[in-house]
């Protein structure tokens, strides 16, 4: 892993714990200003960070690699951990997906349809590699991902972190490629495993 690593993954995670962290609107006005007010998510100190790293992820820049492990680590301490990581992977996968571009769209619209599949999964890779340091690739008409050192593997919480790229890969091939269907970590380095490896169930028609 190098030592910069993009903006859009520490974001993605801080804009989760803002959106879980926010009390329901539920009318209950003063109480829900108190608790809020206790609530790290909603500090002046998180809107500040989402700030920063929102405008270095539009920018398409980088941030350091430990200032976004620290930020995995941070979040691997909370008890909704899992939740707050896959709500995240879910955000920096749309992040990547409207940077496909408009020429790539219309391509894809114009192309028949199992070479528009393949064209599709080809861009998924290309944009997980370049935003969310996922090397996804086709194997048989099946989407696979392995990392060998990866900032969810860093964290060392057993694996919980890891949820943040089974939701983010998920739902970058559905986005992307109009892939339904889940999305497994097969193989986990944070459980002993050599590597984390994650596998999307088989596509029809392009074993």
């Amino acid at each position: 892993m190098s030592d910069g690593v993009p903006a859009i993954l520490p974001l993605s995670l801080l804009e989760a714990v803002q959106n879980i962290d926010t009390p329901p609107d539920d009318g209950m006005g003063a109480l829900e200003h108190e608790l809020a007010a206790k609530r790290f998510g909603l500090s002046a100190t998180v809107a500040a960070q989402v700030a920063r790293y929102r405008e270095r992820a539009e920018a398409g820049d980088d941030v350091d690699a430990e200032e976004a492990l620290a930020v995995f680590r941070l979040v691997g301490r909370r008890p909704d951990a899992a939740l707050v990581y896959a709500d995240a992977g879910r955000r920096a996968a749309r992040f990547a997906a409207r940077r496909r571009g408009t020429g790539s769209r219309a391509l894809a619209l114009a192309t028949p349809g199992r070479v528009a599949r393949v064209l599709n999964l080809r861009r998924a890779g290309s944009l997980a590699r370049r935003w969310l340091m996922a090397d996804l690739r086709d194997a048989d008409g099946q989407s696979r991902c392995e990392l060998t050192d990866s900032l969810t593997a860093r964290v060392a919480d057993g694996g919980t972190a890891c949820g943040f790229y089974t939701a983010a890969l998920a739902e970058l091939l559905r986005l992307v490629a109009g892939i339904e269907g889940a999305v497994t970590h097969h193989s986990c380095k944070g459980q002993g495993e050599r590597s984390c490896i994650w596998l999307s169930a088989p596509t029809e028609g392009l074993e």
